[in-house]
């Protein structure tokens, strides 16, 4: 089992053990802990180095009200430096939903990132959320770079148009709760899910923060969804990942 998409570096330090250790328990094999901003790059990779053996570290710039464009090169600089444990490139996107940043700062930010993942020959994780238009728009240029929409709650429009350029779904494990992603994953090819937690973000349990160890949550509602043996689910979504970032 993998977790695409998680937030590692927001976990409090004395509970980050148990939480990697349920993830162990759980058969969880990968965590991918994603960065957002040029704090979070330094820790993202301090917990990928101190868990080699479950955590990978993805580099990227979300656009939260902070970014600005001088960001970039940091990144750039910090990747360049750190590139042997760069595993992805994330979480990066636009956000429309605010008025800051900028819409043509996001833009020439998010372009600039997915250039570097180009270059780099890595995949990368993107996140929208009212720019999901704009955002296919511009991956329609990147048809060589692995992409991978996180969480995408656009209308199936526009997920059809993305299935079409070669984009993955990551797919979150409040599917439980959601006939949204209930319903993506019942129509999309299996062959362009994967599975992710966003933790510590939604949680399939309401009582509960989310942590990888939960993807468990997902591929039942897959087995459900699909009519098919848990294995063979597991098994699909595996192979999935090896396609993506393998």
């Amino acid at each position: 089992m993998i977790d695409t998409h998680a937030h590692l570096d927001i976990i409090d330090k004395e509970y980050l053990p148990t939480l990697i250790q349920n993830a162990k328990d759980a058969g969880i094999k990968t965590i991918i802990t994603q960065s957002v901003n040029i704090p979070s790059l330094t820790k993202s990779l301090e917990i990928a180095k101190q868990y080699p053996e479950i955590v990978k570290f993805s580099a990227g710039l979300y656009p939260e009200e902070t970014l600005k464009e001088s960001d970039f090169d940091e990144l750039k600089e910090f990747v360049t430096k750190n590139i042997q444990d760069v595993f992805a490139i994330g979480e990066i996107g636009m956000d429309f939903s605010h008025p800051i940043p900028s819409r043509e700062l996001q833009g020439k930010i998010f372009r600039k990132q997915l250039d570097l993942a180009q270059e780099l020959n890595l995949p990368v994780s993107i996140h929208t959320r009212k720019a999901e238009k704009e955002i296919i728009e511009i991956l329609k240029e990147y048809r060589n770079v692995k992409k991978i929409l996180h969480c995408f709650s656009g209308k199936f429009k526009l997920i059809k148009e993305a299935n079409e350029i070669g984009c993955y779904f990551s797919i979150p494990t409040n599917i439980v709760r959601s006939e949204h992603f209930q319903k993506m994953a019942s129509e999309l090819p299996k062959e362009k899910i994967l599975t992710e937690t966003d933790t510590p973000f939604l949680s399939p349990h309401k009582d509960k923060n989310n942590e990888p160890a939960f993807v468990v949550e997902s591929l039942k509602m897959f087995s459900l969804l699909w009519k098919q043996l848990y294995e063979d689910v597991d098994k699909q979504i595996d192979n999935n990942y090896e396609k993506v970032y393998c």
